[in-house]
């Protein structure tokens, strides 16, 4: 009777753990909660059926399988791929449980008896330990789901993870075959390879408890790094979003502007990359940081007086030379803002489109009179938002101009004005209809 407590024990840690391990380590999302609900029900009634039909051995390895089979459901894309990951799960899972439950029998010498205590005791403390993490754990799982459901694996964690799973499963295959009888049961030391191989089982397990107990840690700690550059992330978005707001809130003109010319910019990006346009320049942190940067282009407007930002009229020749100003006055705000807090991708691409986005291709723009590529494509993409919804939308001295006549404006300033590879995206984007008319 013992001895099937222990294999239930053994097989149900085995189970419990290589879940925890997939969602925690791995960070292999779970289905819908109420589908993942029914399938850890359906999956331990599986195992417990081929367990009484076959043993803890095959109820094992239906454990592993019900495992791989979650993460190929839960997956949106790649499912396949999955399976791959059985060689580095099997070699972590095994890197914490054979040095615990096996090496110490084995070193010390245990009887066949005192190793069935001493493996009943340690199954038992684990699988108590899995019961406190359900049972007290609600709080830190529900964190888990609110911030890390969407984080995946960097790819120096993924080597990690192969390195150690590989390595760990070469040693416990090793390992297994010299200490374990052929019952299942621990070799007696003096009966194997003498003090050589003793020497080598103890460093060695010690070493893969720990390289699989460090690979874990780094990843739960890489985890909460991600969560806090998030918070920040979202804090700066914010504060971004709200400085932006605060420069077009004295402008009476604009209502709505930062708003829609970020979209606008977002729409352009997105179709330049899937034409595989500035493939090299278009990273998805470059396309992140310009998504973000978009509401400052107009920041430096804080420093243009309300008689000439909100003239109703046509400006005179010297107010717009002062209105001109604002893309220098924004890209020195953002190098004090830089020498602030440090070095930042998207505060290098919002400097690049405040003291850029009126720029033209053939060099007639300004402030600084660059042409064709000696301008950042952020700027380029953003000369093109900027001035559609300038010619759409109402102002205080002018009515909002036909969608017709804006793009035909828009085509004719392309390979003058604009890029005309960010024009075609525009165009191809379909932005407020404009795709019909281009």
């Amino acid at each position: 009777m013992e001895a099937v407590i222990l294999e239930i024990l053994e097989t149900a840690t085995i189970a419990v753990g290589g879940f925890l391990i997939k969602k925690y380590v791995f960070l292999e999302p779970d289905m819908e909660p109420k589908k993942q609900r029914y399938f850890y029900m359906l999956s331990f009634l599986l195992i417990g059926i081929v367990f009484l039909a076959f043993g803890k051995d095959v109820a094992s390895l239906a454990a592993l399988f019900m495992i791989e089979l979650n993460v190929c459901l839960s997956r949106d894309k790649h499912r396949l791929r999955s399976l791959v990951l059985l060689i580095p799960f099997l070699g972590i899972v095994n890197g914490l449980l054979l040095p615990i439950l096996f090496v110490p029998p084995y070193l010390l010498s245990l009887s066949t008896q005192e190793a069935f205590v001493y493996q009943f005791a340690t199954y038992g403390l684990l699988f108590a330990l899995l019961v406190i993490f359900y049972v007290k754990g609600q709080n830190w799982r529900r964190w888990f789901y609110e911030n890390m459901q969407h984080r995946k694996l960097r790819k120096s964690e993924k080597y990690l993870l192969w390195m150690v799973g590989i390595l760990m499963l070469f040693f416990s295959n090793v390992v297994a075959k010299q200490i374990l009888e052929a019952d299942g049961t621990v070799g007696a030391v003096d009966k194997l390879y003498g003090q050589k191989f003793v020497l080598f089982v103890g460093i060695s397990s010690i070493s893969a408890f720990i390289m699989s107990v460090t690979i874990i840690v780094l990843i739960m700690q890489g985890n909460k790094r991600s969560f806090y550059h998030e918070q920040v992330s979202n804090m700066q978005s914010g504060l971004i979003k709200f400085m932006a707001e605060v420069v077009e809130n004295r402008d009476d003109n604009t209502g709505g502007h930062i708003r829609r010319t970020a979209e606008y910019v977002e729409s352009i990006a997105k179709e330049l990359k899937k034409q595989g346009i500035y493939s090299d320049i278009l990273t998805d942190r470059y396309m992140s940081d310009m998504i973000v940067a978009a509401p400052l282009h107009d920041i430096g407007k804080i420093h243009i007086p309300d008689a000439v930002l909100n003239k109703p009229g046509k400006l005179t020749e010297e107010e717009f030379e002062i209105m001109k100003t604002h893309t220098t006055a924004g890209e020195e705000l953002l190098i004090r803002a830089k020498e602030e807090l440090g070095e930042s991708g998207y505060l290098n691409t919002a400097l690049e489109m405040a003291a850029y986005h009126h720029e033209w291709w053939n060099g007639k723009g300004y402030p600084y009179g660059i042409c064709g590529e000696e301008i950042p494509l952020c700027a380029r993409i953003m000369a093109v938002a900027d001035v559609f919804d300038a010619l759409t939308s109402k102002r205080c001295y002018k009515s909002a101009m036909p969608l017709e006549k804006a793009c035909a404006i828009i085509r004719e300033e392309s390979g003058t004005h604009f890029d005309p590879a960010v024009v075609e995206a525009f165009f191809a984007a379909d932005i407020g209809g404009a795709g019909e008319l281009g």
